[in-house]
């Protein structure tokens, strides 16, 4: 195993470059037409929401939202002059926002837009660290019902 590991690396290496230029590709096409292109079937996709006015002074938030079918796995902002204060995943996964701030003396309104990476399916459920304890407690004492051992 040892002597194969680098291609192991090589691999991995591959398919992450593979999954940015994909996600790189499809935010290029959505830009270039104003939407974001569904590829059918396509297991990971980018999504550009759409652009978003921040006036002088304001704080706007600027969401892009995965399909229906998809949650979001990642994502950030096109920002240009504008400055993100907050990216994040929407509570329900369905989406991304960033808040941005125009703090441009020039006084003109800005835009800006979020990002997102969609993967198809339904997310694993996350669980509370009690919750998690809980599960290694049952884990354990299943294990010594079953193996007699302490």
């Amino acid at each position: 195993m040892r002597g194969n590991a680098h291609i192991l690396r090589g691999s991995t290496v591959l398919g992450a470059t593979a999954l940015v230029v994909l996600a790189a590709h499809g935010l290029a096409g959505a830009a270039k037409t104003g939407g974001t292109p569904t590829p059918k079937g396509a297991p990971i996709i980018a999504v550009l929401g759409p652009k978003t006015s921040v006036p002088p002074g304001k704080f706007v938030r600027a969401y892009a939202m995965c399909p229906k079918g998809y949650f979001v796995t990642g994502g950030g902002s096109y920002a240009g002059a504008i400055t993100e204060i907050i990216s994040s995943p929407l509570p329900n996964l369905s989406g991304w926002f960033v808040d941005g701030n125009n703090a441009s003396k020039a006084k003109r309104t800005f835009t800006h837009r979020a990002t997102a990476v969609c993967a198809k399916g339904v997310p694993v459920p996350t669980t509370t660290p009690t919750a998690a304890a809980a599960m290694v407690t049952r884990a354990e004492s299943d294990f010594i019902r079953a193996h007699g051992t302490h």
